[in-house]
C-alpha cells in the first residue's frame, strides 16, 4: 500500500466516522436544480455548513480529540486557525470537558473570536498570517505541555475530514467528480485519499481564491510554494504554504486545483444566497464559482458532487464586501 493511504484505508476511517458519530451530524445532500440550470449537469451539495460550528472541522478536531488518552486530554488543547479549525477545537474540547486555547491571526474578525469564546475557548491574536500565528501555538504547547492540534497535518485531522467522502459516496455513489475548497489541504487530501479508494475513477478537484492559493500554485509547480502574504477576503483558507505530507497527498488523488477571484466567490456567494436561501463563506463559493467559471473540463462529468464546508460569514462582513 502506498504512504499515501497508510492509517486513510476505509476501514480506518470508518472506525473514526463510529468514533465521532455522537458528536458530529451526518449531513443532508441536497440537489441543486437552480445550478443545474446553468451548468447543465447534475449538482449536488454536501451541507457540512450545518455541523455544530457551521464548518466541516468540527470532524476532523474530534477525530483527534478521541485518539488522545485520558490523561493527555485533561490537559488541554491548543491550535492555531483563522477561525473554522478552531471553533471545532473548541467545539471538542467542550464536549469532552478539556480546555482549549486558539491562536488567531490579529486580522480575525471579531465575530469569530466572539465565537471562540462562546465555545469555551481561549482566544490569542498573534500574528499578520495563520502561519505565524501556527508557530506561536506549537511554542506554547511544546511549554506547556499540552496537545497541539494542526488543522491539516495531522492524520487523525486528515482521517475526520475523510468521513465526508464515506457519507458522500455512500449516498450518491454514482458522483463523477467532487469539489472541495483548500486552504491547507487537510480537507481534499482526506477527502481525495477516501473517494478514490470508494471509487477509483472519480476526479477530485480543489478550488482557491487567488491571493490564498498556496496549494494551486504548489500543485501546478510540483513542490510546496510559500505565498509572502494572504490579500483575499477568504480568510478561513489563509495558509501561506501547505506542509510536504499533506502536498504529497494531494498530488497523489487530486485531479485538478483552480483558483477564482475573490469577486467571483462573492458573485457566487449571493447567486447561492438569493436562489437557494443558503449563506456560505466565500471560502465556500469559490468551488461554485470556479463551475460557474467554467474552470474544470466536464465532458464527461454528469453528476459533480460539492462540500458546502462553511457559513461563518456575518451581516457585517457583507455589508463589508458590498454584497448587501
Amino acid at each position: 500500500m502506498s504512504s499515501i493511504f497508510k492509517g486513510l484505508t476505509l476501514g480506518e476511517v470508518k472506525e473514526t466516522l463510529h468514533q465521532i458519530r455522537p458528536y458530529v451530524s451526518k449531513t443532508p445532500v441536497f440537489r441543486s436544480y437552480y445550478l443545474e440550470k446553468l451548468i447543465g449537469k447534475e449538482i449536488y451539495f454536501k451541507l457540512e455548513l450545518l455541523q455544530p460550528t457551521r464548518s466541516f472541522k468540527v470532524r476532523g478536531a474530534c477525530s483527534k480529540a478521541l485518539s488522545l488518552s485520558k490523561k493527555e486530554l485533561s490537559r488541554g488543547l491548543v491550535t492555531a486557525s483563522g477561525g473554522n479549525h478552531g471553533l471545532g477545537v473548541c467545539y471538542a474540547g467542550k464536549e469532552l470537558e478539556t480546555k482549549v486555547t486558539v491562536y488567531l491571526p490579529k486580522t480575525t474578525p471579531i465575530e469569530k473570536v466572539e465565537k471562540i469564546k462562546f465555545w469555551g475557548g481561549e482566544a490569542i491574536l498573534f500574528g499578520d498570517a495563520w502561519d505565524e500565528a501556527d508557530e506561536k501555538a506549537q511554542e506554547y504547547a511544546q511549554e506547556e505541555g499540552l496537545t497541539y492540534v494542526h488543522p491539516f497535518d495531522d492524520l487523525h485531522v486528515v482521517r475526520g475530514q475523510g468521513t465526508i467522502a464515506l457519507e458522500f459516496l455512500d449516498e450518491k455513489p454514482y458522483l463523477d467528480a467532487i469539489i472541495a475548497s483548500v486552504g491547507g489541504g487537510g480537507l481534499i487530501s482526506g477527502v481525495g485519499v477516501v473517494a478514490r479508494q470508494m471509487k477509483p475513477e472519480i476526479k477530485v478537484w480543489g478550488v482557491e481564491t487567488l491571493g490564498c492559493d498556496a496549494v494551486t500554485q504548489s500543485f501546478r509547480a510540483g513542490y510546496p510554494i510559500t505565498l509572502p502574504a494572504i490579500t483575499s477576503i477568504a480568510d478561513t483558507l489563509g495558509a501561506k504554504r501547505t506542509t510536504e505530507t499533506t502536498f504529497r497527498r494531494i498530488k497523489a488523488v487530486v485531479n485538478d486545483m483552480q483558483t477564482v477571484t475573490d469577486k467571483e466567490a462573492l458573485d457566487a456567494l449571493l447567486l447561492l444566497l438569493d436562489k437557494e436561501k443558503m449563506l456560505v463563506e466565500p471560502a465556500t463559493s469559490c468551488s461554485i464559482a470556479a463551475l460557474l467559471q467554467n474552470k474544470f473540463d466536464l465532458t464527461d462529468i454528469e453528476k459533480v458532487g460539492i462540500i458546502l464546508c462553511g457559513a461563518n460569514v456575518s451581516v457585517r462582513q457583507l455589508r463589508d464586501w458590498n454584497v448587501i
